[in-house]
């Protein structure tokens, strides 16, 4: 055999070129990775290696000659030689062997170890940490299994204390199968070259747990997987079945599963299709650190329940992040969740789904303690059913969450489901832990417009909502934009009146087309709707609108005594437009509302207009007769003021509505009084001819003639001063009686006597 190889051998110079550049200039100046020096009678392992696995390129350059072989010469060696370098040519297992002497022990891994048939043991020279999976007996052909070249791979890099598999461009076959995985290792990572280099569940694999995985006995550390693509393959895996009655774990499809870990970055990876029920799930609430960013995924439904609850990314640990991420999903293929995050002290940012039920999911956890600590921010959310939720965990609260400048767009006539909301709370029936310090700005949320009831939606549709049966503390809503929210469009306190909510800022909101759902329930029906216990709120400066022909909407801003207790409540500096009129504004008499202002009249009485009870009524006319005329008028009784002509109007009893014949002399806050019944009302809505009153009617009308309810007004003040009176000294009794009753008369005049 030295004779046949003789014939192939080369210079060291040729040795150094044969290496590449990068090599000979190792080899040369000491650069190669983690550079020892090599010591006199140590043997080649420890010469090549080194004692702590590391390459000594000084000895490297002592070698004399390189053989150019193949590995299946290599195997058949009898009488190799340390003086030589043995330059293995085979496809994809190409690079440098030294033979080890010294060496009986170790196994033949085909990538760092060979051993030949003589039990000689050749040993890889390494130029980089990355280790060649193709070296390992991976083909990346589409056909062959390479589950365990990988596996291999893996292997020997953790043997020598960390490192890199790599993964050049090809389609890799793997099998996973039940609990079979590929188990990662500390301090190794999996790295590809982008979209070309594909891991690919192989046909019919049955049911499995996850593809990648790991021990949770210890925390799995420093592992980044990057550059890749993951194909599941789920149309061709008609031997499985994703069957949520089962109790075990290994049907689940998870690509990436670690039940305890630090330091995980996982990026720039592509998920399609992918189909398990987590895609990627990093799920220890006492785990840390993790990176998820620049990765895509797109959501094909495995063989199994129509319809399981899946997500792509499940993170439940301490200090994570999940960044500039793509979630794409055809609405058909249900997918439920593109983002999990649990426990805290995380930001999810940047990041686009498409055709996903649900965008984001924030939830506590037993090990969030006093704070969640949780930014979500920058996020585009398209053709979803619910846009962000949030979730407290059993008696554990969401607390310092801020949800920020993100858009929503909800495909809620696509998806039809029972509820669908832009940003909410959520929960299930044991999850009671408050929610704290939440932050809800700059968002924009739109929903597609629903005009037809269907028995699926009943009042779930909300654009920003915190409406369970929770408390809710220090909560601010400011400048977000809401468009078409089927019911409400900012809703705090639950319908079942459980629950206080304490200090709650919402501020600066536009709200457009809330309420146009024909709802079984009006009473959600509204702008901005607060119920249940309400203990200090602020309801200011904001523009709610409704912006069709014929008003859709029914409340404007919800505060009434029917639906909860409000104390130290202020609504104020709201502006509310609509085209032909409407938007009930009703709100307690314990909520503090902008002061009725003072009117102004040409003349009394007013000849038109609404008089609200409490309201100060001036009068600019010039002509005053001094110490007579009143300075003013103040409201007794709501009314207004002015003639209906031939305005008749026919409804049913025990409804508010009133179908008019002649809607323009009507307004939204007039009175009217129905003469069928002596029914006496106020309009607050006006869409075509219906008129939505008040209150229901006590009794049926048809046709009856419809006019104003008149307001009823006090006097107070008079204007000016009587002129002096005359000298009375030397007056006679008859004369004095005169002018005492003049004084009589004047102070009736001014009401003090009567």
């Amino acid at each position: 055999m030295r004779e046949e190889t003789d014939n192939r051998t080369m210079s060291r110079r040729k040795l150094l070129k044969s290496m590449g550049a990068a090599g000979a200039a190792a080899v040369m100046f000491g650069t190669m990775m983690n550079v020892v020096n090599g010591k006199d009678g140590a043997s080649v392992t420890d010469s090549v290696y080194g004692k702590d696995g590391k390459t000594k390129p000084k000895d490297i350059a002592d070698l004399a000659f390189v053989v150019s072989t193949t590995m299946e010469e290599l195997r058949a060696m009898t009488d190799p030689s340390t003086d030589y370098a043995y330059l293995v040519t085979n496809p994809g297992q190409e690079g440098h062997f030294v033979y080890d002497p010294a060496d009986t022990a170790s196994a033949d891994d085909t990538g760092l170890v060979v051993v030949s048939a003589s039990g000689a043991r050749f040993k890889r020279l390494l130029e980089t940490p990355y280790l060649n999976v193709k070296w390992f007996g991976a083909k990346g052909d589409g056909v062959t299994d390479d589950m365990a070249a990988i596996q291999r791979t893996l292997d020997a890099a953790s043997a020598r204390g960390g490192g890199t598999a790599f993964l050049p461009n090809g389609t890799y076959i793997v099998s996973p199968s039940g609990s079979t995985r590929i188990s990662l290792r500390n301090n190794v990572n999996i790295l590809g070259e982008g979209t070309s280099t594909v891991i690919k569940v192989k046909d019919n694999a049955g049911d499995y747990g996850m593809v990648f995985g790991a021990s949770s006995a210890t925390p799995l550390r420093d592992v980044r997987i990057s550059h890749l693509r993951v194909d599941q393959n789920p149309k061709n895996n008609l031997t499985c079945n994703i069957d949520l009655s089962r109790t075990d774990s290994y049907y689940w499809q998870f690509v990436i599963g670690l039940y305890n870990y630090e330091n995980i970055v996982i990026d720039n990876c592509t998920f399609d299709p992918t189909c398990g029920i987590n895609t990627i799930t990093l799920n220890k609430n006492t785990a840390k650190n993790a990176i998820i960013t620049n990765c895509r995924f797109n959501f094909v439904r495995a063989k199994g329940d129509p319809d399981y609850d899946n997500s792509a990314i499940y993170v439940n640990g301490r200090s994570h992040t999940v960044s500039n991420c793509l979630f794409y999903a055809e609405p058909s293929q249900k997918a439920r969740g593109a983002i999990e995050t649990h426990a805290g002290t995380s930001v999810i940012s940047g990041n686009v789904s498409d055709g996903y039920y649900t965008g984001i999911n924030l939830q506590a956890s037993e090990s969030s303690g006093a704070y969640c600590d949780m930014t979500v921010t920058n996020n585009t959310i398209s053709n979803a059913n619910q846009g962000i939720q949030l979730w407290p965990r059993l008696q554990y609260g969401l607390k310092n969450v801020v949800i920020s400048n993100n858009t929503i767009h909800l495909s809620n006539t696509v998806h039809l489901r029972s509820l669908t909301t832009g940003i909410s709370t959520a929960s299930g029936s044991v999850d009671v832990g408050p929610y704290e310090n939440i932050t809800i700005t700059g968002n924009t949320i739109v929903f597609e417009e629903e005009f037809t009831r269907r028995s699926s939606l009943n009042d779930g549709a909300f654009g920003i909502s915190l409406f369970r049966n929770c408390d809710c503390t220090n909560v601010v809503i400011s400048d977000n934009l809401i468009r078409n929210a089927p019911v409400t469009g900012i809703r705090v306190g639950s319908g079942t009146k459980v629950g206080v909510s304490t200090n709650i800022k919402i501020t600066g909101n536009m709200i457009v087309n809330a309420g146009h759902y024909p709802a079984s329930s009006e009473l959600y029906r509204a702008g901005i709707l607060l119920r249940s216990t309400v203990n200090g709120a602020d309801i200011s400066g904001n523009y709610i609108s409704d912006t069709y022909d014929q008003a859709k909407g029914l409340f404007s801003i919800r505060v009434n005594d029917f639906d909860g207790t409000f104390t130290n409540v202020s609504v104020k500096n709201n502006l509310i437009t609509t085209k032909q009129g409407g938007l009930w504004f009703s709100v307690s008499p314990s909520v503090q509302t902008d002061g009725p202002p003072a009117k102004t009249v040409a003349s009394f009485p007013p000849a038109s207009g609404t008089y609200i009870q409490g309201e100060i009524v001036l009068v600019t006319g010039l002509s005053v007769d001094a110490g007579k005329t009143p300075a003013g008028f103040k409201v007794t009784a709501t009314g207004t003021a002015g003639t209906l002509t031939g305005v008749t109007g026919t409804g049913a009893v025990g409804t508010p509505y009133l179908v008019v014949n002649d809607v323009s002399q009507l307004q939204p806050e007039q009175w009217i009084r129905i003469e069928q019944g002596n029914q006496l009302r106020r309009v607050v809505r006006i869409s075509g001819h219906e008129v939505r009153l008040n209150a229901n009617l006590t009794a049926t009308v048809a046709s009856s003639p419809v006019t104003f309810a008149a307001p009823s007004y006090m006097a107070f003040g008079s204007i000016g001063k009587l002129p002096a009176v005359v000298d009375t000294s030397g007056s006679t009794l008859a004369e004095l009686e005169t002018e005492i009753n003049r004084v009589k008369q004047t102070l009736r005049d001014y009401g003090i006597l009567s």
